[in-house]
């Protein structure tokens, strides 16, 4: 079995995240763990199967205040623990608050 190769840290956080898909699609979920790259969700599957694109939308700290990050993916994984998913583009604004999460102590 071939290793994951991570192109960031990786770090466990619990909190909800919100996924959408098409336009009938919105489910709240738990965040297991969080990269600048990808996040992992924990539940069952919800009828996400690899190659789905969706909408992650996180709520993040920045400057002392909490907004919307709306984040595209791509489901990569799934299985009874639940999802795993790839961040495509995303602004500069959301890499910042990502990378003030995920490097702070």
């Amino acid at each position: 079995m071939k290793a994951e190769q991570r192109q960031s840290i990786r770090k466990k956080i619990a909190f909800n995240i919100i996924i959408n898909h098409d336009l009938a699609y919105s489910k709240s979920w738990k965040l297991c763990d969080l990269s600048l790259s990808g996040a992992r969700l924990e539940a069952g599957r919800g009828g996400l199967s690899p190659g789905t694109p969706v909408e992650a939308v996180l709520t993040l700290r920045e400057h002392d205040e909490y907004d919307l990050h709306r984040v595209p993916a791509d489901v990569v994984r799934t299985d009874r623990g639940g999802v795993a998913l790839r961040f495509r583009h995303y602004d500069d604004r959301t890499y910042t608050a990502l990378v003030k999460l995920l490097y702070s102590s």
